[in-house]
């Protein structure tokens, strides 16, 4: 009985988040930018719980208005003893490089798109000093005659940033060349 009132004074919420094909998340991105995260605190929202902002000094610039600091907001967060979280919401830590694909809210705010779909995190390859990022699916690049590429996916190797973000580049380029021909 005393469980039952526990959770009855509990609410729970439900998202569902459908995985996007990369080139989507690249096309619905206002903002793309890599950088450095150089401050994360959490900030209460009233009526919906906790949310977090990492405050980003941008670094590289693949798509969007020149910016050198960005602040991203996620939800989730701590903020005393009350924890908040949010399944398939990403988690920054100062000192955390990522490559961030954002879009602006309703409420004017920077969100991955697509919640963890939207941040590529580099790591530092010791033995060459590149940064690399695990590479998104993209239809024809990585998948090959026996399938689709899954997680852990042996045929799925890391990338170098630069590379990446050139694929970027040249999806935002071939949008931007077929939006022209059409006009």
């Amino acid at each position: 009985m005393a469980a039952t009132l526990v959770l009855a004074g509990t609410s729970l919420a439900a998202h569902i988040v459908v995985p996007a094909e990369f080139r989507e998340i690249v096309n619905e991105s206002a903002l793309i930018a890599r950088g450095v995260v150089t401050d994360v605190r959490a900030v209460a929202v009233p009526g919906r719980g906790i949310d977090t902002i990492a405050t980003v000094a941008v670094e590289s610039l693949v798509k969007g208005d020149e910016v050198r600091f960005v602040s991203v907001r996620l939800p989730g967060g701590q903020i005393g003893s009350t924890r908040f979280v949010m399944l398939g919401a990403p988690t920054l830590r100062v000192g955390e490089r990522a490559v961030f694909l954002l879009k602006r809210d309703p409420e004017n705010f920077w969100r991955p798109v697509g919640l963890s779909m939207g941040i590529f995190r580099v790591r530092i390859d010791p033995r060459t000093g590149r940064g690399l990022v695990d590479p998104p699916v993209v239809p024809n690049r990585t998948a090959s005659a026996t399938g689709p590429v899954v997680r852990g996916d042996t045929r799925r190797q890391t990338m170098a940033v630069d590379e990446f973000e050139g694929l970027v580049r040249t999806m935002t380029l071939g949008r931007a060349m077929r939006r022209g021909g059409r006009q």
